[in-house]
Order: structure tokens, then C-alpha cells, then sequence
């Protein structure tokens, strides 16, 4: 179960699983309210899937209590051991599920701790509300699952549950289709119309909203061009903050230099043409993205957030969140090429950790 079924890390993730897991010979349905993207791909495995009228990404009571009920119907008319939710509307399926029969299994997993992050200091009504809100729906899940090592320790420590395991996100190899770095620039040249030829190209994927925090590299984009004037930043995707960070780029007079292409399917198969991936987020669980740069064979520049220390084996690719000085000495660093070799070879060793065989492995066990 998930709330929403378009572009996204958890999105993907839930699909990764589902796919792996009929491999094995398991029975999955996915559950989710709006968009496109799950329902597309879910139909190329030929993996069952069910829309949920009232499962929304929103704060309206009624349409959460819907929901329950709706939730409750459904797994009334199905044979159906274990439900697994991935998103924090989708939770409140936790409580029909119980409804409809305690026996069947609630698994939770925090995909990022999102509005309860030590991080998340945009409304902290909402942080305290949502950090209640959970604590009492973990009275209806039956095992928290946590993605980051990190994660799991803030849980303990702020007492939000005394339950709770670990299990990576991870991706499956042989399912990532990324382009040549050739393929990959010129396909880009002609979405953003702008010859990238002898460009330094810094790439930016998820959503524009306040988590992913992409004002930063707007912010300091004009000393990065100092350090590499013929840098160019491509950020693929789509959010509430969109019209903002253009505005930024207009004032900033940067036009020419920082471009916004909109949301793109699978758009991890650009990676390759990207010099460095920047992920200025302000928290994350563990990351996606991050875990596609390590199988990619590009180097990446992420705030040291979340269990973003978990993906890399040095210190290379991190740095303190919001740390200008930081962020530009690590950036300086990366344009060495005995530096970029052995990111790069530390990389490639880690993405064995990041399988994800050993990923369903653990959601098995969990199961």
C-alpha cells in the first residue's frame, strides 16, 4: 500500500519489491489512490494492482475515515495474510485492516521520518501533530520497518516506538536501464533545448518541495561557477516549489545556466550523462537516487542527512547540511581525478550491499 502512484523513491521501492517478490513466487497486489506511474509499470509485469478511491495525500478527516472503511471492505472480500504500508495516508489502512481481521500481519515502513525529522523546522504544529499521529497508529502495526540505521536510532531515542527493524531499501541490477553518457546528453540537449557540448553538468532528481531543499544549489550556483565556469544544473522534477526556484534563477540570472525539464519517467537512465548528482536534502530516509548513482558510475555531492552516510564509504560525497564552505571544498575536491577514481571504486563495492535480494530477504523474514 501507498497513497500516491506517481514519480517517486517510494514509488519505486514499492515496485522493486512487488517485482522481486512475485519472482519468488509470492502473491502480491499493490494497493494506491491517484497517478500513473505504478499502474504502467505494475502492468508490464503483469503484477495486480488495486486504486483506492479514498486514499489521498491529505489532512481531511472524512476522507481518512472513508478510507479505513474502505480498506476494511476490501481485504473482507480477499484472502490476504500480511499488508504492508509505505506512506503515512496509506497508514491509516493499518486501523481497517485490524477492523476486517486482527489475525492478518501490519508492517509499516518509514521511508524517512518526513515531518519528524530533527530537520523539519517548517511548521512545528504540524511536526508535533504528526509525531502523535504516529505514535498512536503504531498501535496497529504489528512490526515498524526503518530504512536507515539512522532512522531507527531517532525512533528509539525520541520513544516513538520500542518496536522496530532494519531493513535497506535496494534495487535489482539488471532492471536499471540507464543511457551512454553520449545517448544520455543529447537526449537532454534536445528537452531543455541548450547545447551541453563541453558542459559540466550537475544533476538534480526529485521532487521541488521544501525535503529536497534545491534552493541551496540555486543559492551558491554563482560560486560553483567560480570553482567551474562551465557548469551547467539539470533538475529533474516536478513540485509546489517549482515557480519559486525560477523565480530565484530569473533574479539570480541564471536562465542560461540552471534548467528545470519537468517530471520524467524513469529518469535515472540520465545519470550517466551527469558529471557530478547533487542532493542538497534537508532529510531523507535512504535515498533512491543515491542508491542509482552507486550503480550508475557517476560520483555524487549529498548533505550528510538521513542514512545518506550509509550509502557511501567516505566522507567524499557528504557534507553538513546547509554547509556553503563545506559543500564548495567538497565540490573543489571531486573535480580531481584520483579522487573521483576512488569514489568511484568504493562505490561500485557498496552497490553489492544495496541488492535488492538482499533487500526482500528481509521483508520475507518480516512477512
Amino acid at each position: 500500500m501507498i497513497t500516491k502512484a506517481g514519480v517517486g523513491g517510494a514509488q519505486m521501492s514499492v515496485l522493486n519489491l512487488a517485482r522481486e517478490l512475485k519472482e519468488r513466487g509470492d502473491e502480491v497486489v499493490v494497493g494506491f489512490g491517484d497517478g500513473d506511474y505504478l499502474s504502467n509499470e505494475l502492468n508490464l509485469e503483469n503484477i495486480p494492482y488495486t486504486r483506492f478511491r479514498w486514499l489521498r495525500r491529505t489532512h481531511n478527516p472524512l476522507a481518512n475515515l472513508f478510507f479505513v472503511f474502505e480498506m476494511k471492505k476490501f481485504l473482507k472480500e480477499k484472502d490476504i495474510d500480511t499488508v504492508h504500508f509505505n506512506s503515512s495516508n496509506a497508514l491509516f489502512g493499518a486501523i481497517g485492516t485490524k477492523l476486517a481481521d486482527k489475525k492478518i500481519k501490519t508492517i509499516f515502513t518509514f521511508r524517512g521520518m518526513s515531518m519528524i525529522d530533527d530537520n523539519y523546522q517548517k511548521n512545528k504544529i504540524l511536526k508535533i501533530f504528526y509525531f502523535f499521529f504516529f505514535k498512536f497508529m503504531m498501535k496497529f502495526v504489528d512490526v515498524p520497518v526503518f530504512v536507515s540505521r539512522e532512522n531507527l536510532k531517532k525512533s528509539q531515542r525520541d520513544k516513538l516506538t520500542d518496536k522496530g527493524i532494519l531493513v535497506y531499501n535496494g534495487l535489482s541490477p539488471e532492471k536499471l536501464k540507464f543511457y551512454q553518457k553520449k545517448e544520455a546528453r543529447d537526449e537532454l540537449e534536445m528537452i531543455i533545448k541548450k547545447d551541453l557540448s563541453g558542459k559540466y553538468i550537475i544533476g538534480g532528481l526529485g521532487r521541488l518541495d521544501y525535503a529536497k531543499n534545491f534552493e541551496f544549489l540555486i543559492d551558491n550556483f554563482r560560486d560553483i561557477l567560480k570553482i567551474k565556469p562551465d557548469t551547467v544544473a539539470v533538475i529533474i522534477g516536478e513540485g509546489d516549489e517549482r515557480k519559486r526556484y525560477e523565480e530565484l534563477v530569473r533574479q539570480k540570472g541564471l536562465n542560461e545556466k540552471i534548467f528545470f525539464p519537468g517530471s520524467i519517467s524513469n529518469a535515472s537512465r540520465f545519470l550517466p550523462g551527469f558529471d557530478l548528482l547533487v542532493s542538497p536534502s534537508r532529510y531523507e530516509g535512504l535515498s533512491i537516487t543515491l542508491l542509482e548513482v552507486l550503480f550508475s558510475g557517476i560520483i555524487a555531492l549529498a548533505s550528510d542527512v538521513g542514512g545518506n552516510r550509509e550509502v557511501f564509504l567516505t566522507d567524499s560525497e557528504l557534507y553538513e547540511l546547509d554547509n556553503k564552505e563545506e559543500f564548495l571544498q567538497k565540490f573543489k575536491r571531486l573535480q580531481y581525478k584520483e579522487v573521483i577514481s576512488e569514489v568511484l571504486e568504493k562505490n561500485t563495492s557498496q552497490a553489492k550491499k544495496f541488492n535488492i535480494k538482499n533487500t526482500v530477504d528481509g521483508y520475507e523474514e518480516v512477512y
